[in-house]
Formats: C-alpha cells, structure tokens, sequence
C-alpha cells in the first residue's frame, strides 16, 4: 500500500470508525462481534485503494458494507441461541438514569434488527432515512416504516407515550 493511500485510509478510519462501531453495534448487539465488523470493512477498504476515494459518499458505502457483512455473518451462522442485549451508547444516554438507559438496553435488545437498526441510525446518528434507505438497499418509505414501527414497539415496551 503506498503512502498516501495509507493516509487516505487513515483519514478514513478517523472519520467513520466511531460512527460504523455504533452502527456494529446495534446490528450485532455485542462490543466484540461489532469491533469484527468495524476491522472486515476497513480490511476490505484498504483492499480498494483508490477506487473508495472517488465514492459520493464513502461513509454511506462503508455503512453499507457493514451491514452486509452482518447479514452475511448471520446468515453463515444462523440465528444465535443467546441473544445478547444492545448497548445504548454513554454520549447518546446522557442525562437518562441508569435504570432508564437499562430498560432502553432491554428493550432496544427486543426489536427486530432492521427495526432497531432505523432507530439508532436515526435518533443516535442523526442519519436521514433517505441516508438509511441507501445503505440498507431498501426505500425510503419502507426505513420510514420501520423505524415508526420500532419506535411504537419501544413506547409500548417501555410504557410511554408519544
């Protein structure tokens, strides 16, 4: 790898790892599995060169090379027997109770992972669900629908009302 392509990968990796491990995270609901989904795409990354640099959005890209590389993982697997719970960032749980941010864990943990993915990526990341839609492959009507139906599940869940 020559030397500015280590840069531009570098340069990368400083301005996306935080946000693609959180996306890690809510898909695969576990701190380890979502550090191996964060290193495969910047393998995979720095296996394009030059190609990622000329990408509209590299960062949307890359978000959707984690996602499918969750998908393919599950698929390869199957469904996990044990079904750990999702982590609700520290930055994104500021000021909640501890109790509160446990129950959001717990309940966040229960969505359907495409719902729990519309949610996070848009209230935690501030994504738009056209951005969302992008990476996911899907329409922007079908991101919207999910992440209302993933936010009713969690006002339901938690006993909270709009």
């Amino acid at each position: 790898m020559a030397d500015g392509d280590r840069e531009a990968l570098a340069e990368l990796y400083d301005r996306h790892a935080a946000a693609l491990f959180r996306h890690a995270v809510a898909l695969a609901r576990s701190s380890a599995d979502a550090e191996d989904l964060v290193q495969g795409v910047f393998v995979k990354v720095a296996g394009m060169g030059v190609r990622l640099l000329g990408m509209r959005s590299a960062g949307a890209y890359m978000h959707g090379m984690l996602r499918m590389a969750f998908l393919d993982g599950e698929r390869h697997r199957g469904v996990a027997a044990e079904d750990p719970l999702g982590r609700v960032e520290p930055e994104a749980s500021a000021g909640i109770a501890e109790a509160d941010r446990l129950a959001l864990e717990t309940a966040l943990g229960r969505l359907p992972a495409e719902q729990r993915e519309a949610v996070v990526l848009h209230v935690v990341h501030g994504m738009t669900f056209r951005e969302i839609a992008a990476m996911a492959r899907t329409s922007q009507w079908t991101t919207a629908s999910r992440y209302r139906l993933g936010m009713d599940r969690l006002r339901g869940m938690l006993g909270t009302q709009r």
